[in-house]
């Protein structure tokens, strides 16, 4: 492998996050956990309990010491420290990532809940969680994302070890993705986020992008027809919905009205399931062009030309870790159509890396104009930026085992 100077910082960047989430086995909080507090709990009221989830989520001072909050395994963090870790070790050959690698395959299989389903499945979180609209997850709900980030995870380490029973586990959760979670819906065809509601009020548009991802990558072992033609409906409904600025609303109801507007990171996870799914589009044309212009408008408008993303446009702060992450990683896969992305994602890498990144390896939270959040997340902070810099580090240099 060579390195060139513009790339050094970054993996000098990837070794020192390395060295900080191995010391700390993986064990961190999360910007959700406030109800694993001891003493918060056994609230009942649903507005106190979606109050004590966002003061703890976003309050500058790290009160999880003083509520009791004790640092967890995070399942989906497993899964994006697994799939970095498979960039790292494609691309440099250094054993430590093998290791690593193998040891979060082995958690993630460990933490499948086959047993209560049927089907190899997986609960994001290893806490509690409930929105102001009534949303929930909880330890034994398994979830489109969690269980869309370990198939990739799983299929990720088999082209490495050959190890079939990561390809069978794989094959079950894509079967469990097809089967329990896609609505044929005769208008809007899409994937639920949970199995948890039998047809669900509203859409979550990047819920069917992620799904598109993790099929699309198990397609690329195992092609299957009928996987091509659950995806071809669920990209037809991105395609429908998206805006004429170009982006996607985040959920929407089922006439195609418009529930919820948040443009920041979960743009990134649309355009990522569309680029997976590209090479097996029935009109690639389409897709090609709904990404373009997606591409364009998460560049122009929600980064600035330093490299600094928007929180949520049009609000400027606080810049938050997981979106800078999330652009290195999409900007990093553009790269693939048009080699002018990898700059915007060397610019945002290079950006967080200096201005986010504590001396001991560790990436903060998130940063205002006078004050810096710099508590530790792992999974939010932590293992997007792994996933992101290990993906910025293979578009750049390419496989090299």
């Amino acid at each position: 492998m060579t390195t060139n100077a513009p790339n050094e910082p970054i993996l000098k960047s990837v070794d020192k996050l390395f060295n900080w989430v191995v010391s700390n086995q993986y064990l961190g909080w999360d910007i959700y956990d406030g109800l694993n507090s001891p003493l918060l709990r056994d609230i009942k009221n649903h507005y106190l309990r979606v109050i004590v989830l966002q003061a703890n989520k976003y309050c500058p001072i790290n009160m999880r010491p003083f509520l009791k909050i004790e640092k967890g395994l995070d399942l989906k963090g497993m899964t994006l420290f697994a799939q970095a870790y498979a960039s790292l070790y494609s691309t440099t050959g250094d054993e430590r990532y093998l290791h690593e690698m193998q040891n979060a395959v082995e958690y993630i299989k460990g933490k499948s809940l086959k047993e209560k389903y049927g089907y190899d499945c997986w609960a994001s979180h290893y806490y509690p969680y409930t929105g102001i609209d009534r949303s929930t997850l909880s330890l034994e709900t398994p979830d489109i994302i969690g269980t869309g980030q370990a198939i990739i995870a799983l299929i990720e380490s088999y082209k490495i070890t050959k190890n079939a029973i990561e390809r069978e586990i794989a094959a079950s959760a894509v079967e469990y993705l097809a089967e329990e979670l896609f609505i044929d819906d005769t208008k809007m065809p899409f994937f639920k986020y949970t199995g948890s509601n039998e047809n669900p009020a509203h859409i979550t548009l990047n819920a069917s992008a992620q799904a598109m991802e993790a099929i699309s990558a198990f397609q690329d072992l195992e092609y299957h027809s009928n996987l091509q033609s659950i995806c071809e409906k669920a990209s037809r409904t991105l395609l429908q919905t998206q805006r004429d600025d170009g982006t996607w609303a985040y959920s929407i109801y089922h006439d195609g009205s418009t529930k919820r507007i948040q443009l920041d990171f979960h743009q990134g996870y649309i355009i990522d399931g569309l680029l997976a799914y590209l090479p097996y589009s029935n009109d690639p044309e389409s897709i090609l062009n709904c990404i373009i212009r997606a591409s364009d408008y998460y560049q122009r408008v929600l980064f600035r030309d330093d490299g600094r993303s928007y929180y949520r446009y049009p609000l400027p702060y606080p810049i938050d870790i997981h979106n800078q992450a999330q652009g290195i990683i999409t900007f990093s896969k553009l790269s693939r159509l048009d080699r002018r992305y990898i700059d915007v994602a060397n610019k945002i890498a290079l950006w967080t890396v200096k201005n986010m990144q504590d001396s001991s390896g560790h990436f903060y939270y998130q940063k205002w104009p006078l004050i810096t959040n710099k508590i530790p997340h792992m999974r939010w902070g932590q293992a997007w930026m792994m996933l992101a810099l290990a993906t910025f580090w293979k578009n750049v240099n390419g496989e090299s085992l």
